[in-house]
């Protein structure tokens, strides 16, 4: 078993209206490069682990750009192949006041990415030196081959000894309807050792049900439930409160080995949300490698993900330092 940890996923070019303006009012663009695979791997590359990307890019200079972009944040590159025309992109409109961001989808489908086939994809050569593989719902929405792929690839990964990683990611912009994910998903969490999820997903993608009404005891009831059925050892998620415009409350839990663990609560302000559900993810998976307690594992994927929702753009870049002088000078938390 090697030391490497991998994800499968999407490269996308994320366009950003600056100055809070509206896509109409603006005549220029910041951009970057961005998905949950890399935002997933950019924390924990931070954290001084191996990080290696596998996802297709276009053979022009926009791949070669997105290319450049993933090593800044020391990704392996190694693993990338090369092919097609196009990358998919997202515009973002930062909302302000009572106006909430938007995000609008362009050239997704079409995507090398998208368009990518499981025969593309050298296991032998993928899989070397990897202990940890990470997979994002995302990718089981967007294109048939590609629903293919992750569940493929993760199978092959299972079969390896490799540990397998989802985070269930529902976005419901991109699925026709539950019954329609229900059994893709189905198929990933049998594969699963360590989820992300919430008891929405198992309420809605699962279609399980719960006489309880907080969120709390919903999910307490409901996420054992799933680890039983499908055999997963940890299941870890978020639970987010809006306080006002602009300022979140959020508070990690981890569940394994039938305990539940929460994080402490913390409060901020946000600068920029997108990617912070990643840095949660980042934080359980570097506890899970290091072999850390369940309850210093939730604490610092939560303080990760509290500092994700300060700092510019969708990958995390907070160290391992940054987050336990934040955990520990209190400037984050809030306690109850």
């Amino acid at each position: 078993m090697g030391n490497e940890i991998l994800a499968f996923g999407e490269v996308m070019m994320r366009l950003e209206v600056p100055n809070f303006k509206k896509l109409e009012q603006s005549r220029t663009l910041d951009y970057l490069f961005s998905g949950t695979s890399v935002n997933v791997l950019s924390a924990l590359g931070k954290y001084g682990h191996h990080t290696r990307l596998i996802t297709k890019l276009p053979s022009n200079s926009l791949g070669d750009a997105a290319a450049s972009y993933l090593q800044s944040l020391g990704i392996n590159t190694s693993s990338i192949i090369r092919g097609g025309e196009f990358l998919g992109m997202y515009f973002l409109e930062q909302g302000f006041g009572l106006r909430p961001s938007k995000v609008t989808y362009s050239n997704r489908r079409e995507s090398a990415f998208c368009q990518s086939t499981i025969g593309e994809y050298p296991y032998d050569q993928l899989f070397q030196d990897a202990s940890l593989i990470h997979f994002c719902g995302i990718s089981l929405a967007v294109t048939e081959n590609v629903r293919h792929t992750v569940i493929e690839m993760a199978t092959e990964a299972k079969r390896r000894g490799i540990t397998v990683s989802f985070d269930c990611n529902y976005r419901p912009k991109l699925w026709e309807s539950y019954e329609i994910a229900k059994p893709l998903y189905e198929k990933m969490l049998a594969l699963a050792d360590i989820c992300f999820m919430t008891e929405k997903d198992a309420k809605y993608i699962l279609g399980m049900n719960s006489r309880e009404t907080t969120r709390k005891d919903q999910l307490e009831t409901l996420l054992p439930k799933v680890m039983e059925t499908y055999k997963i050892h940890t299941i870890a998620g978020t639970i987010r409160d809006i306080i006002s415009i602009g300022k979140h409350e959020l508070t990690g839990y981890i569940i394994k080995n039938g305990t539940i663990h929460y994080s402490k609560t913390h409060r901020f302000q946000v600068l920029d949300r997108v990617g912070c559900g990643d840095a949660f993810a980042s934080g359980i998976l570097h506890g899970f490698i290091e072999n850390m307690e369940e309850k210093q594992t939730v604490e610092l994927a939560a303080a990760a993900s509290a500092l994700a929702h300060t700092t510019y753009g969708d990958s995390p870049i907070s160290t391992i330092e940054e987050i336990q002088q934040a955990l520990e000078t209190n400037q984050i938390e809030l306690e109850r």
